[in-house]
């Protein structure tokens, strides 16, 4: 070898002894793995860059923990969220990045879970991704220009005061929520940046009201891009919705955005990755269940 040049160099008779010890060490191994009586290493499992919806439990499988739209990281399991105990789940994901899918996933599986008599839905859709996709027997309004909404966010609102309980509501009740009757309401919005602009929001009558929202039955599921999502972000009814424990989603977007949910900002992810930002499970990494046409 050249003087000053990078490098170790060996002599031949040492090359044939490195060339032996890698011989003798492989031929070992073939002996170990023939002769190895207990169980293997576990194989490394990840998560896949697609997973048919399908192969997730139907939404009225497991009533008690909620309807599922994902499989976690680290077991490979369904994802589930309760909207009993948690009425807001928010949506981040630049374009194509799977936010409407996950919506009609969700949508999906509501829909298998409750009957139309326990759950109606108010599906606010500007762009006509969700068109068609829940059932007459469930769809209180297919809203599709969200400067429809002001009436039926009104309507929602004065539902909302209605149900409030009074001073004369039992402990019981509260904890039964037996005081009022009637439908489970779903507020679905794709496209939340097209709804709250600078000339105003529909939903901002409703901010007062959105503390009572698990008590008197409405929940809402929201889906924004995450273009200018950070700094939207102190919009009075988003903002007030992440007050108040919301969980949701952080799909793929630009990292300069900053943290959009729980401390998560966005980042470069395949279609339908996500981290999941939940109270109960913290922040696991998860693939949303791809949900094809036939299956909606």
């Amino acid at each position: 070898m050249a003087a000053g040049s990078p490098g170790v160099s060996l002599r031949r008779n040492q090359v044939r002894e490195v060339g032996g010890v890698i011989e003798r060490t492989a031929s070992s191994a073939t002996v170990v793995a023939r002769h190895w009586q207990a169980p293997g290493a576990p194989e490394v499992r990840l998560l896949p860059r697609e997973f048919p919806a399908d192969q997730l439990p139907p939404g009225d499988r497991f009533p008690r923990r909620g309807v599922a739209f994902a499989l976690d990281e680290d077991n490979l399991e369904p994802v589930f969220v309760d909207f009993e105990q948690d009425p807001f789940f928010l949506v981040f994901g630049e374009s194509e990045s799977g936010k409407s899918n996950l919506l009609r996933l969700l949508i999906k599986q509501v829909t298998q879970r409750y009957s139309g008599d326990e759950a109606k839905l108010f599906v606010i859709d500007n762009r006509r991704s969700l068109l068609d996709v829940t059932p007459s027997s469930h769809l209180a309004e297919y809203i599709p220009m969200s400067n429809s909404m002001d009436h039926h966010m009104v309507a929602l609102a004065d539902l909302m005061k209605r149900r409030t309980p009074t001073a004369d509501v039992t402990a019981q009740q509260l904890r039964d929520r037996s005081w009022w009757r009637g439908p489970t309401v779903y507020v679905v919005i794709d496209d939340y940046d097209l709804v709250a602009t600078s000339s105003g929001n529909p939903l901002a009558g409703l901010t007062e009201l959105l503390p009572f929202a698990r008590d008197v039955g409405v929940r809402f599921i929201i889906a924004r891009s995450t273009a200018g999502a950070g700094r939207a972000s102190y919009e009075a009814f988003m903002q007030r919705v992440k007050e108040l424990g919301a969980q949701g989603v952080v799909l793929a977007g630009d990292p300069g955005e900053g943290d959009l949910l729980g401390g998560v900002r966005p980042r470069p992810m395949p279609a339908g990755r996500g981290v999941f930002v939940s109270r109960r499970r913290g922040k696991p990494l998860v693939q949303i269940g791809l949900a094809q046409e036939g299956d909606l």
